[in-house]
C-alpha cells in the first residue's frame, strides 16, 4: 500500500503551497509540490540500509526556485534560440531569459504554476491549464503530469497534453541528482549509450552541429566518474563554463546509469526521448553539485529542419512522453 500525506508549507499568491510525500511500504518516499510539480526529496537506501534524499532542493520554499530544482520544464525545455520561431505560418517571439534566448518556457512557465493535484492509487496526478498566448506560445493547452512509485524504488513521469492548435512542446523534470547524499557528485559514475552529442554556442544554445562522443570528454559510453575529463581544454566544456550542458542522441531502448561508488546507490533511467540534457550544475551557487539527467527532445528542435516535426504537435497529435527512474543499490563486492 501506499501512503500519501500532504502538509500546506507556504502561501503564494494567496494560495496554498502544498508538499506530498508519497511513502512506499519499503520506505521509499517521493516528496513534491503543487508549485511547479517541484520534486523536493527522492529518499532512497545506501548498502547499509540507511535512508538520505538523493535530489537537490531549496531548504524553505522560493517561488523564484533558482536553478529550476525539481520542477516540471516547459512549456518547450531548453534554449529556443533568440527566442523565435515559426508555425503554421506565423512569427513568434518569446521573452528573452537566458544569454538571449528563451529558456525552459520563459521567466512565467509551467515550473512557476500552481497545478491542481489529484491522488491516485500509486501516486498523484497533476493538472494544469495554459491558455493560448501563455509564455507568448500558441493553442491551450492541458496539461496532466503523474508521478507514480512502487516499493520497488522506481518513480514513473508520465507527461499528457491536448492542444486544441498547433503548438511546440516539449516536458522533462530538472532535478539534480547526488546519489552520494552531499559527499561528491563528481565522483559518481556515469553511463550514457549515445554515439553523439550537440554542440552549443557561447549563449548555451544548441549551435546546429552533432558531433561524435568518440575520442571526446563526451564519450561516456562506457562508466566512468562524471568528474574524470569535466576539466579538459575543449571548447565544448569551456563554453559550458567547464562543465556539461548538452544533449546526447540516445541510442535505441538506452539506460542511463548512475552509480555512487561509495554508498553504491544507483539510478538507472529509461525514457520514450530520443535526447537526454546532461547538465552538470556548472552555474549553481556550488559549482558542480548535483547532475540534471534531463529527458526530452532536443532543444531548440523547432528552429532545426531535421527534429522540427519532433515538437510540433495539434488537436489529432497529443503529446506524450514517460521517463522512469529506477533506484537501488549495488551488490557488494564479494
Amino acid at each position: 500500500m501506499l501512503q500519501i500525506t500532504h502538509s500546506i508549507i507556504a502561501v503564494h499568491e494567496q494560495q496554498n503551497i502544498i508538499e506530498y510525500q508519497l511513502i512506499a511500504t519499503n520506505g521509499f518516499q517521493v516528496n513534491l509540490l503543487n508549485y511547479g510539480g517541484i520534486i523536493r526529496a527522492i529518499y532512497t537506501p545506501d548498502k547499509d540500509g540507511n535512508l538520505a534524499n538523493v535530489v537537490s532542493c531549496h531548504e524553505r520554499f522560493e517561488p523564484e526556485n533558482d536553478g529550476y530544482l525539481g520542477a516540471i520544464t516547459g512549456r518547450v525545455a531548453g534554449r529556443i534560440a533568440d527566442g523565435k520561431f515559426h508555425l503554421d505560418g506565423k512569427d513568434y517571439q518569446l521573452a528573452l531569459n537566458n544569454n538571449g534566448n528563451n529558456l525552459h518556457g520563459g521567466p512565467n512557465s509551467l515550473d512557476k504554476k500552481i497545478w491542481r493535484v489529484t491522488e491516485i492509487n500509486d501516486g498523484v496526478e497533476l493538472n494544469y491549464f495554459s491558455p493560448a498566448g501563455e509564455s507568448g506560445f500558441p493553442a491551450n493547452v492541458e496539461f496532466k503530469v503523474r508521478y507514480r512509485i512502487s516499493a520497488e524504488y522506481r518513480l514513473s513521469i508520465e507527461y499528457f497534453a491536448s492542444c486544441d492548435a498547433p503548438t511546440l512542446l516539449n516536458l522533462t523534470n530538472h532535478s539534480y541528482f547526488d546519489l552520494s547524499a552531499g559527499t561528491n557528485t563528481l565522483d559518481l559514475e556515469l553511463e550514457i549509450p549515445a554515439e553523439s552529442f550537440a554542440e552549443i554556442n557561447a549563449s548555451g544554445c544548441v549551435s546546429g552541429t552533432i558531433s561524435a562522443v568518440e575520442n571526446t570528454p563526451f564519450d561516456f559510453r562506457r562508466a566512468k566518474p562524471l568528474g574524470r575529463d569535466i576539466y579538459q581544454a575543449h571548447p565544448q566544456l569551456e563554453l559550458a563554463q567547464q562543465g556539461y550542458d548538452h544533449p546526447f542522441m540516445l541510442n535505441p531502448n538506452a539506460v542511463i546509469k548512475l552509480v555512487d561508488p561509495s554508498s553504491l546507490r544507483y539510478l538507472y533511467l529509461t525514457t520514450t526521448e530520443n535526447c537526454c540534457v546532461v547538465y552538470s550544475g556548472n552555474f549553481r551557487p556550488i559549482k558542480h553539485s548535483g547532475l540534471c539527467l534531463e529527458t526530452q527532445k532536443i532543444p531548440n528542435a523547432i528552429n532545426w529542419p531535421e527534429y522540427r516535426q519532433q515538437v510540433i504537435f495539434s488537436p489529432s497529435k497529443p503529446y506524450f512522453s514517460q521517463t522512469e527512474w529506477q533506484f537501488g543499490v549495488l551488490n557488494e563486492p564479494a
